[in-house]
């Protein structure tokens, strides 16, 4: 008997684990596919003149996605069907599912009648800087006729993901994780091709890729969509229990893309052009905070809500401390590598031949980067924070700093738009603002909920981090002096750019272990993919002393 529930226990915790390996592996590929997308945008789009207004036109569209999909399918869909499925409850999971399907459409459908009838209006506000004409700052007639082509994506995508969900209910993880890199791939492929033919085209093939991202999700649940019915059972509890769910995490993914549009808002008083710099700026910060940050998260939280859950409050305290010292040792050396080489970042990245005006972006592209760079380290505390909130299940606190911080956004958007000529980056440095605005906040707010008293427990972490970043920084600055790339050479950029920040990681990683800051193993034991070793180390040891 004693020997049957070790091994029941392993056996159950290689499938996670093997279930985990599968999301990451996934989420990595979306992530770098994703960010393919964007280069081929600015490389093949921008040459042509119309890669901004490309960009603009998912405004909308994206709008609609968020306020009625977005953070619903993991903070509500999920959690409900996956709870009453665990209890045999099929038929009433699908009854709540259905209403919340059928309801979310009926929506969608009011909402995307809106944004077509009102296009031109809408996007006077989103894109004011395209209203004065004379400006010449980019064509508000096509801006609007490919918001209207993209906006029939959204049906698709919302489907799609709801797709999705149902098959993380069902524990059919491999259909549902791969399924955003198949689209990413369309998207890849139509921009190859048609990107510097014809803009329209273009964003007919997005359309069609979300279509043929729709079809395989369906396909892939199939079996179970058997058990739709097309009613409204508004009393429903589990409903009632998704709606509570799903309207608080709406409203925060929301808040990611309205800061989004406030920041292309102000770049559309730029010359052109610059709204896609200001993109590839944007994700190319995005890129490792979703790798690293987001993927300690995904392994910190379910067991930070089973410590909250059991009322162990060394345990949590232990491994939030833990994850966010990580993420913190993580994000310092990169943020520094971003503001120190930003345009030789940019160089390598997104000039590709001998486009017009190519130093120019490499610069202002730059600059963009470099306003980014600590948004890198706050952004990734603050995701770090959000889900800490998620386990001890509240999603108000999150909303309201989201919401505060669109105001910050605003306001030193237009600070900088107004009194000063920082261009470009001073709206990357108004987001940077907004996110210490945001980190600030919420550990504030974290630390009256639950006693933790994350910047003094932490205090002698984060004094000797800084002191091994910064010869680490100083090291990598000499570099980037003495090695000069070759601009018609990617190899000699790729040596440029990796030597000085291999340097950088070095230095910091060897300064680290000689103050003995003990994350710096967890950190070397998460790079080597021991994801599970981590959550180990940072909550069960707790968890075992808390109960001895």
């Amino acid at each position: 008997m004693g020997d049957t529930l070790p091994a029941n226990g392993a056996k159950k915790n290689s499938r996670l684990l093997g279930a985990t390996g599968i999301i990451m592996f996934a989420t990595l590929l979306s992530r770098v596919t994703g960010f393919l997308r964007t280069m081929l945008i600015s490389t093949v789009m921008k040459p042509k003149g119309y890669s901004d207004e490309f960009l603009l036109a998912f405004s909308l569209p994206d709008i609609a996605f968020n306020l009625l999909a977005g953070g619903a399918i993991a903070a509500a869909l999920i959690p409900v069907m996956s709870s009453l499925l665990a209890k045999d409850r099929e038929e009433d999971a699908w009854k709540a599912l259905s209403t919340f399907l059928n309801l979310s459409m009926a929506a969608l459908v009011v909402l995307e009648i809106v944004f077509l009838f009102w296009t031109d209006g809408i996007l006077a506000l989103v894109a004011a800087g395209y209203a004065d004409a004379a400006a010449n700052r980019g064509d508000r007639e096509m801006l609007v006729r490919l918001t209207r082509i993209l906006l029939l994506n959204v049906p698709f995508m919302m489907i799609a993901g709801q797709c999705n969900g149902i098959l993380n209910s069902y524990r059919k993880f491999a259909a549902a994780a791969f399924g955003p890199v198949v689209y990413n791939l369309c998207t890849i492929v139509g921009i190859a091709v048609f990107g510097g033919i014809d803009v329209y085209l273009t964003a007919w093939m997005i359309v069609a890729s979300a279509a043929l991202f729709f079809l395989l999700q369906l396909w892939s649940t199939r079996h179970e969509f058997r058990r739709y019915r097309p009613r409204l059972e508004l009393r429903n509890p589990a409903f009632r229990r998704m709606i509570r769910q799903a309207v608080p995490s709406l409203a925060s993914s929301s808040i990611v893309e309205f800061n989004n549009i406030v920041a292309r808002g102000f770049a559309t008083f730029m010359e052109k052009g610059m709204i896609t710099l200001l993109n590839n700026a944007n994700r190319t910060w995005q890129l490792p905070m979703g790798i690293f940050a987001q993927s300690i998260g995904i392994a910190m939280l379910p067991t930070l809500s089973a410590h909250h859950a059991a009322k162990e409050t060394d345990a949590f305290r232990r491994l939030f401390n833990r994850g966010m010292r990580a993420v913190f040792l993580i994000s310092l050396p990169m943020a520094a590598i971003l503001l120190v080489e930003g345009d030789q970042v940019m160089r390598l990245l997104f000039k590709w031949g001998h486009p017009a005006d190519a130093e120019k972006d490499v610069f202002y592209g730059g600059v963009a980067l470099m306003g980014y760079s600590a948004a890198l380290l706050f952004a990734s505390l603050v995701g770090m924070t959000i889900r800490a909130f998620y386990a001890i299940h509240d999603s108000m606190t999150p909303l309201v700093s989201g919401l505060l911080g669109i105001a910050v956004n605003y306001g030193f958007n237009a600070a900088f738009h107004h009194y000063t000529h920082l261009g470009i980056a001073g709206t990357a440095l108004a987001y940077t603002i907004t996110s210490f605005f945001n980190m600030m906040f919420l550990l504030l707010v974290f630390g009256r909920r639950t006693g933790i008293r994350f910047f003094a427990d932490n205090r002698r972490v984060f004094a000797l981090s800084t002191l091994a970043v910064l010869p680490a920084g100083a090291v990598m600055w000499l570099l980037t002096r003495m090695l000069r790339p070759a601009v018609d050479s990617k190899l000699s950029q790729i040596v440029c750019v990796a030597v000085p920040a291999l340097a950088c990681l070095v230095v910091f990683y060897l300064l680290s272990r000689a103050m003995h800051i003990r994350e710096m193993e967890m950190i070397r034991d998460m790079v080597a993919s021991r994801m599970g070793r981590f959550v180990k180390r940072g909550g069960g040891g707790a968890s075992r002393r808390g109960g001895a």
